[in-house]
């Protein structure tokens, strides 16, 4: 089967397939539940979006396996491609024993449906798993007039490249990578924006896993993403201040792409109120070991220009039709900035995102 064949249309064929493929697990024999969380805001065509919770095997299991997608709206689609592949995998296997999985397919659809990294209100969804959403980095004010222009953008952006290289001469990459990717949460129509509460969503999501979790003593943690690297490369970012013997269990299963959430040091750079921090605070009993698969798609030139094209059409648009909104260049260059219509990246995504998961479930496997 090619590596294409998981790559959805939109967000309502994927979760039609994931529907689909889960429940043919449970046709074969496999122990598996199925919880729909469904949102208040619709799709391009008033359809009902919905957070998708699979559990396979036993949710009593001591040892749990969290595989979550689609926390940035448009990297669903390849976050669900790797999901669905996963599940054509245990299709072929023996039903799972000594561990369960869950799986949250697209934590963010109305990203996803409406072809936006960001949810209903304009909240990066990595950025809103905390309790106290203020304040921003010390430096963001500084390049919020070029992160954020008050009008919609070219498609010839002349000046985008002397102003970026001029603030990155001026402050420094790491600096500026830092100040802009961290979240900030005082500027609601601004990138990086962590909303001024918990979203619908992250809320649902903790009230399932509180409902569940009573007999989980260890979690290892997948989140997929797309954006950040060389083409079709994973990073497995990790925290930053992670405990050494931690660490030493990650570089054992998964090498040398294992690099830190540390600017000075890779990909990546701290973030504040993502998915793994928030959910393991709410479950401090629980030893928990997680991982950010990220696959490269473009430069971080070209990743942070069609970001900012897009946010800036969204805000700054006189239009009063969401379809016609949606139609913009800028929204369709954000979709294949983070999901390229190209069968090598599609292939190199789906092989190393099973060969993860698979080592992973390995992992699990041999625990206590």
């Amino acid at each position: 089967m090619s590596a294409s064949h998981f790559f959805s249309k939109d967000y309502f064929q994927a979760r039609d397939r994931f529907i689909k493929s889960i429940n043919e697990l449970k046709g074969q024999g496999h122990q598996v539940s199925h919880d729909t969380l469904t949102l208040d805001c619709k799709g391009p065509n008033q359809e009902n979006l919905c957070i998708d919770i699979a559990t396979i095997g036993s949710i009593d299991s001591d040892n749990l396996l969290l595989y979550s997608s689609g926390i940035h709206g448009v990297e669903g689609f390849a976050g669900s491609a790797i999901q669905l592949s996963v599940l054509e995998q245990i299709k072929n296997a023996s039903p799972i024993a000594d561990y369960c999985i869950v799986f949250i397919h697209i934590i963010n659809p109305y990203g996803m449906a409406w072809h936006r990294r960001v949810n209903e209100n304009n909240v990066d969804m990595n950025r809103n798993f905390i309790k106290d959403h203020q304040g921003e980095p010390e430096g963001y004010e500084k390049i919020d007039t070029f992160l954020n222009p008050k009008s919609v953008p070219p498609k010839l952006d002349l000046m985008f490249l002397p102003r970026g290289i001029s603030l990155l001469l001026k402050y420094g990459f790491t600096n500026v990578k830092q100040w802009f990717a961290q979240g900030q949460y005082t500027r609601p129509q601004s990138l990086q924006y962590g909303g001024d509460a918990l979203q619908q969503g992250p809320k649902m999501i903790l009230d399932w896993l509180k409902k569940n979790l009573n007999n989980t003593k260890k979690v290892f943690g997948i989140d997929l993403h797309t954006g950040l690297g060389k083409s079709g490369y994973d990073t497995i970012l990790v925290p930053d201040d992670i405990k050494e013997d931690k660490y030493n269990i990650l570089v054992s299963l998964f090498g040398d792409h294992v690099s830190p959430l540390d600017p000075t040091q890779g990909v990546g750079y701290r973030i504040t109120g993502d998915i793994h921090s928030g959910i393991v605070k709410e479950f401090s009993s629980i030893e928990w070991l997680t991982i950010t698969q990220e696959f490269g798609t473009f430069g971080p030139t070209t990743v942070f220009k069609n970001l900012r094209a897009e946010n800036r059409w969204m805000q700054n648009n006189q239009l009063n039709n969401e379809k016609d909104i949606m139609n913009h260049w800028s929204r369709k260059n954000l979709l294949n900035t983070f999901n390229p219509n190209n069968k090598r990246w599609q292939q190199d995504l789906i092989s190393r995102g099973n060969t993860v998961f698979k080592s992973v479930q390995e992992y699990l496997s041999k625990l206590d």
